[in-house]
């Protein structure tokens, strides 16, 4: 399946669409939404990256998202997702649909890292958020809510009253 990124007013919409071969059905298409807890906390992110790893068993399912972010969140190295790392886009480019990412049928956790650049021009993690799915023929529609991954990281102030007018240069 291939993700392609769209931003909404509190997320960014992806289509899912199955690569295929000679002989096998068209691409199925899914959505999911990387739901932001505000336009400030979306229009605030630099990029957000979304990692793919499989679920192997129905017991690793209850508590795969929860070691998934917290190893992101203590030791980032030693996470392997099953594919590589998709894309980084900015929310604007989620918004027009760019940057695809392939992503096999079958159970898969999603971990969506949102980044923001500090004072030091350095890309750090400043949401965070996972949900899993299972992808097959049909639409697959999946929200994945980011929060925040510090309280001193605070989200900052925005005119913006949507993505959309962020985008188009409406407003900071």
């Amino acid at each position: 399946m291939t993700l392609v990124g769209r931003a909404l007013a509190f997320g960014a919409v992806l289509s899912l669409s199955a690569a295929c071969s000679a002989g096998e059905a068209d691409p199925s298409t899914g959505t999911y939404t990387v739901q932001f807890p505000s336009t400030a906390a979306a229009v605030a992110t630099d990029f957000v990256q979304v990692l793919v790893f499989d679920v192997k068993s129905p017991a690793e399912r209850a508590s795969l998202c929860q070691e998934l972010i917290t190893t992101r969140l203590t030791t980032p190295a030693s996470l392997a997702p099953t594919l590589p790392p998709a894309p980084a886009a900015n929310i604007c480019e989620m918004r027009a649909g760019r940057k695809p990412v392939t992503v096999p049928y079958g159970e898969h956790a999603l971990l969506a890292v949102a980044q923001k650049k500090d004072r030091q021009d350095q890309l750090r993690d400043f949401m965070i958020g996972c949900a899993i799915m299972t992808l097959g023929d049909g639409d697959a529609p999946l929200t994945i809510p980011v929060r925040l991954v510090s309280v001193n990281a605070p989200v900052p102030a925005t005119t913006c009253g949507s993505v959309g007018e962020y985008c188009d240069g409406l407003c900071q």
